[in-house]
């Protein structure tokens, strides 16, 4: 074990490791008894998960901000009939990105996440946004957002990123080992229970099944907020709760906003498998209606002006984060058998995460076959709870 050991401390390269010593020779794949190995087996594989589902980055990881763009039209007024993203961004740039990321975390993979990666690509690409109006038969006009996505130059970012001569030489050798590697494609199998899922998560859920609201309005209603001018724990339960009641949807990368028809179809381009299996369903039930998934609800609730129900993407001290991320982050937060009775935590698993309403329930945004829903708290395999670190606590 410790000439294994000792040969990954010299390895140094995070990327290497991952793509190519891990799959060949990672002490049986987390058999192993030693608890600091078997952690760094999961880092591992959930880093190298992220990476390779970033071969298709300009297709899943700015879906955020093309989702924000096209809902701000939308809610002033403009209505968008498609959406046409464009992109120059190749393979060889998201791997100087993936070595730029790995120099800049010192290669410290408890240092890294998921999120991480995916937010760190995602804040370094410049999107620029234009509105066409098409002019058809019967001079029926057709509106189309056009996004253009542009790389970052690499030299720039790391002289921002404050890297010296030698950092900036470790990221060049890293780039080559994984260009000449063919890391992405060779080792993609290895990580492909790694990768994030599109669905949502809809695991056993105990003896108290799933409850669904009763309305479908898409009305949001904070006449009823305690504190509507702050971002506090009481009222983010009572906003979970309305799209509980209301039977919001559930699609990937939605935040509460209502899924048009154009947001559906620029979605199916991007994810024909994830989203894509499920058009029919989705259109019969949630085309129409606001829509969200799991941390997308927590997110959409930070993001919610008050004072005239809109959702502005990344307003409010609210970042844009994953479900790992919000709970990693997080510095109140412990085991489910130690979670107090406050409406507004937040309950986690890998991968999921939900809002605890109070008396033992929570509101999840569950999957696209359920929406959101209300659970019992027993029976999901929630993990954890936290304190949301992007909003106040208040006291019943």
């Amino acid at each position: 074990m410790k000439a294994v050991a000792g040969m990954v401390i010299s390895l140094l390269l995070v990327p290497l490791l991952i793509f190519t010593a891990l799959p060949n020779m990672f002490f049986g794949y987390g058999s192993s008894e030693t608890e600091a190995i078997t952690h760094m087996t999961e880092q591992a594989m959930t880093i190298g998960g992220i990476y390779t589902s970033l071969e298709d980055f300009d297709g899943t990881q700015v879906d955020s901000i093309v989702t924000s763009i096209a809902s701000e039209y939308e809610q002033n007024g403009t209505s968008i009939d498609r959406i046409e993203v464009t992109s120059d961004f190749e393979e060889e740039d998201l791997l100087r990105l993936i070595a730029i990321n790995s120099v800049a975390c010192q290669q410290d993979l408890n240092a890294m996440s998921a999120e991480d990666v995916r937010s760190f690509c995602t804040a370094h690409l410049i999107l620029t946004p234009s509105l066409d109006f098409l002019t058809g038969e019967g001079d029926a006009v057709t509106t189309v957002l056009r996004i253009k996505v542009q790389k970052p130059d690499p030299d720039t970012l790391m002289d921002r990123l404050g890297f010296d001569i030698q950092a900036k030489t470790w990221a060049g050798a890293m780039f080559e080992v994984l260009r000449d590697s063919d890391a992405l494609k060779k080792y993609a199998s290895y990580f492909e229970a790694f990768r994030p899922s599109y669905e949502g998560d809809t695991s056993y859920v105990g003896s108290g099944g799933i409850e669904h609201g009763s309305g479908h309005g898409n009305n949001i209603d904070t006449s009823g907020f305690v504190h509507p001018g702050t971002k506090n724990n009481l009222d983010l339960a009572a906003y979970a709760i309305q799209a509980w009641e209301n039977n919001w949807g559930y699609v990937w990368g939605t935040y509460g906003s209502v899924l048009t028809d154009s947001l559906l179809t620029y979605k199916l381009k991007q994810y024909p498998d994830g989203v894509g299996k499920y058009e029919s369903f989705i259109r019969a039930n949630w085309l129409g209606r606001r829509t969200a998934d799991c941390v997308g609800l927590i997110k959409g609730y930070g993001w919610l002006d008050t004072s005239n129900g809109t959702i502005r993407y990344g307003t409010n001290g609210m970042p844009d984060y994953g479900a790992n991320q919000m709970y990693q982050s997080a510095a109140v937060k412990g085991e489910m058998s130690s979670m107090p009775e406050i409406k507004g935590l937040a309950v986690w698993k890998p991968g999921h995460i939900g809002v605890y309403i109070g008396g033992g329930y929570v509101v999840e945004a569950m999957g696209t076959k359920y929406g959101v829903v209300k659970t019992e708290v027993s029976g999901r395999g929630w993990q954890g709870w936290c304190k949301i670190p992007f909003i106040s606590y208040i006291e019943e």
